[in-house]
């Protein structure tokens, strides 16, 4: 199978730990995965989903506030680059932008100002080139095509503190935007993969297809790896059970969200 990952390609993900609290100090705690996008302008970008670092202005919650966001990830140690170096970044009262679409479930921090402990470099950023963009869902990607997303699942490597990857294939027709309801969902696409709680912010490449050309020689059937979206959730079945799909947003809305077509609040 050709796929063009290699094993840094997940420490494109960080573990997400966002941080609530109210007025008499009551502390809650909700995580998911995230990841460092570079926009249009060259700015940094820290993008995860908008259920991440809301999740508690709801009713129930209304009296909590975020305080802070903290990532967990792997920066470069020693000469041979091997992700070793725990790397802790700290957002305090971090400003989101959220898409002017409130179905698409994205926020980002633009250029954001933090206090890292370990690297303070930030090793694996998607650059903008390697997002997809409107013409490659229309020309460049097809129903069954493989994907994989690096996230922090319940089952990520707790000892060491790694990410892990999953896979699946695309399951909606890339051209057109995915709903599960009757109503408009936002620019979705589902895929079959199980994701599941702490996968709510991974990064979903489309690996790549084909034997890729050496100098000199084409031909066609080849696609080079993309990242096509931020992995949001799964379609659940009777009793909770996972139904084997899952739905991500697509990277034309992250586009639009880091190259500042964005709202300062939730809708």
């Amino acid at each position: 199978m050709f796929h063009g990952l290699d094993n840094r390609y997940l420490y494109v993900a960080y573990r997400v730990v966002a941080s609530f609290e109210n007025d008499v100090g009551d502390k809650k705690d909700t995580t998911g995965t995230g990841f460092f996008v570079i926009n249009g302008k060259g700015q940094l970008c820290f993008v995860t989903n908008r259920h991440v670092d809301l999740a508690y202005n709801d009713i129930e919650y209304m009296n909590f506030g975020l305080r802070r966001v903290t990532l967990h990830g792997k920066g470069p140690a020693g000469a041979d680059k091997r992700p070793d170096l725990d790397q802790e970044i700290i957002f305090t009262n971090p400003k989101f932008v959220f898409s002017s679409r409130y179905e698409n479930d994205i926020a980002c921090v633009i250029a954001p100002t933090a206090r890292f402990t370990g690297s303070s470099n930030i090793e694996y950023p998607v650059t903008y080139d390697f997002l997809a963009k409107e013409a490659d869902f229309e020309d460049k990607l097809l129903v069954c095509d493989f994907v994989a997303f690096p996230g922090f699942p319940p089952w990520y490597d707790q000892c060491s503190r790694r990410p892990i990857l999953r896979t699946g294939t695309i399951a909606s027709d890339p051209r057109y935007d995915y709903s599960w309801t009757a109503e408009f969902k936002g620019q979705c696409l589902a895929y079959e993969a199980f994701s599941f709680g702490g996968s709510s912010g991974s990064p979903v490449f489309a690996v790549e297809k084909g034997p890729k050309p050496g100098p000199g020689i084409s031909f066609s059937g080849y696609r080079e790896l993309m990242m096509i979206g931020i992995n949001a959730g799964h379609l659940p079945m009777e009793r909770n059970q996972h139904s084997g799909i899952s739905y991500l947003y697509k990277s034309t809305a992250i586009v639009e969200l880091v190259d500042g077509g964005a709202t300062g609040a939730a809708p």
